[in-house]
């Protein structure tokens, strides 16, 4: 696994290889368009599902994965985590899906307080989160390829504009891992 701050700013990172290639392997056999799902809380309107994961799914075993990866998160992020526990969910968005730029959570005051997105299905590399200086869209911080087994951690702030404008197109899937992260202290 790598961990590398985008900037000196350091509170967003890009995450390389957390996962073995023989569970993204088992991924990709899944037949998504069959698996249980529910509307996202929040986004009724957005093509995307919310995958319901049981114990038997082997999308069930990406928090070992995560959660076993929490002392390099701490250590590169320069945090100390309250709880060392994880928790994921799966989200399939399909054709026509984009993301406005948006904050996490400002409405809860920036609750998840950190949040890693990580792709989990090959698909274009543009279609991943960019991260933006205003809230308009007007000057890049970071734009995430998307990419296989790689994605960002933020250290979420009301400074943390971002979105996803191209929209997925036909026969195209972006499955994803969001993973919240508990209370945390910034060092």
């Amino acid at each position: 696994m790598k961990i590398t701050a985008v900037d000196s700013k350091n509170d967003l990172f890009f995450i390389e290889n957390i996962l073995p290639d023989s569970l993204l392997e088992q991924i990709e056999s899944i037949n998504l368009w069959q698996h249980p799902w529910e509307i996202q809380q929040m986004q009724s309107d957005w093509k995307r599902r919310k995958l319901v994961i049981n114990e038997h799914s082997v999308l069930s075993q990406i928090d070992y994965y995560y959660n076993q990866a929490l002392d390099a998160i701490a250590l590169a992020t320069n945090t100390e985590f309250d709880h060392k526990t994880c928790w994921s969910a799966f989200w399939l968005d399909y054709a026509g899906f984009d993301c406005p730029i948006h904050l996490d959570g400002a409405e809860r005051g920036f609750t998840p307080p950190m949040a890693m997105q990580i792709y989990l299905t090959e698909s274009p590399d543009n279609l991943g989160t960019v991260w933006y200086y205003d809230s308009d869209g007007q000057h890049v911080r970071y734009s995430f390829p998307y990419r296989r087994n790689t994605g960002y951690l933020m250290l979420n702030h009301a400074e943390q504009y971002h979105g996803m404008l191209t929209p997925i197109p036909e026969n195209h899937l972006r499955l994803s891992s969001y993973t919240y992260f508990g209370k945390f202290n910034h060092k």
